[in-house]
Formats: structure tokens, sequence, C-alpha cells
């Protein structure tokens, strides 16, 4: 007979594999934090799916990743883990479209996670990963339940093998018991009895509707002339630099001012007196910045990676109450109601215009209630509830 357990009560511990825990600011980690300190979080840093280029973006990337192979560095040694996290950081090989180096980064990911040697007897191991090509795992680290949070079309990423990445996804989406998509675009999986979840991004609500700046100096984004069209985010592949452009030089009294890394050289973006790139600007400090943008955007292209991507920084703006205006993203079109929508340069100066003569405190705490029920705290607990639901419907 089936023993019922109370939910919220399950003993369970996590493995996940996913992005670096102190690194770029990413859903996985904003999700799964909250299930601290009450389960364990065993965090395995993987090297992800692009092999690495000859440009300076992976180069500081891979020297970083050798350095904390090599000598033991990381960044978790000068920052505070929180209570019941264990990050391990085993060596692994890139080009795992090869099937030998799948194999040699498996047995490395095995021993490194079953080498901890301290799983308690009674209590159940639960296997989350961001990546698609870790099919090879399913059932091999101990797992009760194994889960798929579908965060991108990594097929489509720039620099993949296209084939081999579709092969090994459907390996683990056939393998995994639940598939959790942040786009309903990644939620259109056909295979009968999977369970397929749609949880879109949430947001740190309290962090990004809090808008003071306690700084005694001016901050450089101050001292840029408004009206400030703003960004902030990786610059890469999916970002319409020709749309920027070509903003740019229609309307060169407005300033568009652009926050964040680059994968791309700076040399090779967009050059015009009224684009200002800032660089990257730590996560806690990032709403004291963007407070000053007049109106935020999302300008990415439209293609089919970017049809199944859901933009973190849309919650993040309408906490922040901005205007946006944004290209049709599909699942930014769902907020159609409090983000305009352009496809092109002239639509979408347009659709700044009216954002600038329109803007009202109204309006911005309008945003705001929109975004307020999103936070990450939310949406974790729902990824709990599944997950204790589909425990309960195996433990016997």
């Amino acid at each position: 007979m089936k023993q019922l357990l109370k939910k919220h009560d399950l003993d369970y511990e996590i493995v996940v594999l996913s992005d670096e825990w102190f690194g770029l600011p990413f859903s996985c980690k904003h999700l799964l934090k909250h299930f601290l300190p009450d389960h364990r979080l065993i965090w395995v840093e993987t090297i992800g799916l692009r092999s690495p280029k000859l440009n300076l973006y992976d180069l500081k990337r891979t020297i970083t990743k050798i350095s904390q192979w090599i000598f033991s560095v990381n960044k978790s040694d000068q920052q505070v883990i929180p209570k019941n996290l264990n990050i391990i950081n085993p060596f692994q090989i890139p080009y795992n479209h090869f099937n030998v180096v799948r194999a040699i980064n498996k047995s490395v990911l095995l021993r490194a996670i079953n080498g901890l040697g301290d799983k308690a007897a009674n209590r159940t191991r639960v296997f989350i990963t961001t990546w698609p090509f870790v099919g090879n795992l399913v059932g091999r680290l101990g797992d009760r339940l194994s889960v798929y949070y579908r965060v991108d079309d990594f097929s489509e990423f720039p620099g993949v093998h296209k084939k081999r990445i579709i092969q090994l996804e459907n390996e683990l989406i056939n393998k995994v018991d639940m598939i959790v998509a942040t786009a309903k675009d990644l939620a259109k999986i056909n295979i009968e009895g999977k369970k397929i979840r749609y949880l879109p991004h949430g947001v740190d609500f309290e962090h990004f509707s809090s808008r003071k700046n306690n700084d005694r100096f001016e901050l450089p984004i101050q001292k840029i002339s408004s009206p400030r069209i703003g960004f902030f985010g990786l610059l890469s592949a999916w970002v319409d630099f020709d749309l920027l452009s070509t903003l740019a030089c229609m309307q060169r009294q407005w300033s568009f001012i652009l926050i964040g890394p680059s994968q791309i050289p700076i040399s090779q973006l967009p050059q015009a007196p009224n684009i200002h790139y800032l660089g990257a600007i730590p996560y806690q400090e990032l709403p004291k910045h963007a407070q000053f943008f007049d109106i935020a955007m999302i300008p990415f292209k439209v293609n089919t990676l970017t049809r199944s991507v859901n933009p973190l920084k849309l919650m993040e703006y309408l906490s922040m109450g901005i205007p946006i205006v944004s290209t049709p993203l599909p699942e930014v079109e769902t907020y159609r109601d409090y983000v305009k929508i352009a496809s092109d340069p002239e639509n979408f100066a347009k659709a700044v215009e009216t954002s600038l003569e329109e803007d009202s405190p109204q309006l911005r705490e309008a945003r705001t209630l929109v975004a307020k029920p999103h936070s990450w705290k939310e949406k974790s607990l729902q990824l709990k509830n599944w997950i204790e639901e589909d425990l309960e419907d195996k433990i016997v």
C-alpha cells in the first residue's frame, strides 16, 4: 500500500547541474535558492554547450575555469555560501557533442557527486538539470525523481552542433520524469504520458522595486543626458544591434545605455556618440543604476531561438515600473497591456516617443503591481509542490 507523506515534510536533497552559482544571475539559481536551507543542494557547475572560440569572452572564461580546476580557486572562496549548499566544480572537457568526451565527463561527474560520501540513507535524491546533454546521468545518481528545467532552445544557440544537441536533448526528455519549461514554446513536447509544466520566470521583486540611491557620489549613468533608453543583460548574438544602431542614428537626442558583459568585442558593436556601454554592474547594484532609465528596452532579434526566450529582465523592468518597449517576443506579448511592442526601427522609435509622453506615476505603479505576484519565492513553491507530488506518487 502506498504510504502518503505530508507535503513539504519529505526529506530530500537536490543534485543540480547548471551554471556557476556565483556567475551571472540566472533563473535556476533564483528558483532553487528558495529550497535552502530546508533541502540540501548539491550544485554541480558544468561547462555548458558551446565549444570555446578565439574571442576575449571565451578566453577569459577558459582561463578562469582552468585556474579553478588546477589551483582549486573558486569564487565561493571569497563569498558567503548559504547553509546546506554544496558547490562542486569538477574538471570537464569541452566538446560534449563527441561521445568519447561525453563518456569521460560522465565518469568524472559521477565520481565527484557520489564521492561526497555523506548522503543520508533515508534521504531521497532529486536530479535537476538545465543542460540538455546529460541524459546519460539520469538514474545514475541515486535519483528517485529527475527534472529537466528547460530554459532555452539550446539547439538554436550560435556555435553549437544543432543535430547533435537535438539528439542529446531528446534522450534527456525521454528519460526524465518531469519537464519544467520557462516558455510556452519550450513546453510544446508531444510525448504521451510525459509531465510537462509551464513555469515562466519570476523576479526578485523586493530587490528591483526598491530604487533608492544612497551613494554620496553621482553615478556614471546620471551624467548621461536624458531621455535615457536603457538595457541591462548579456550583450550577445541575440541582441539586435542593427536595430540599436539605426535608432541611434534616427534619434540623436536620445541616449542609448547598455549595461552588462559582452560576448562580442566592444569594437564590433555599434559605435555612436549617443550609445553608451557601461559594462558589467553587480546584480546587487543593478536597480540603483537602472532606476535612471526613462525607457527600458528588450531589443532582441526575433527568430527560432528568441521565440522560446522568456527574458528575465521583463519582470525586473516591470518591478521597477519603467516603461518598456520590446520587439515581438511571444513571452513578452503576454504583457501587451504594459509593454509596447515594435518590430522595426520606425515603430520602435514611435513606441519610445509615446511611452515618454504617456509615462506617469500611476502607470509606473500599475506595472509594479503586475510583477509583484511573480516573485521567485512563489515560483519556487510551485516547483516544490510539483516535485513533492511526484515523489509521493513514487514512494510506496
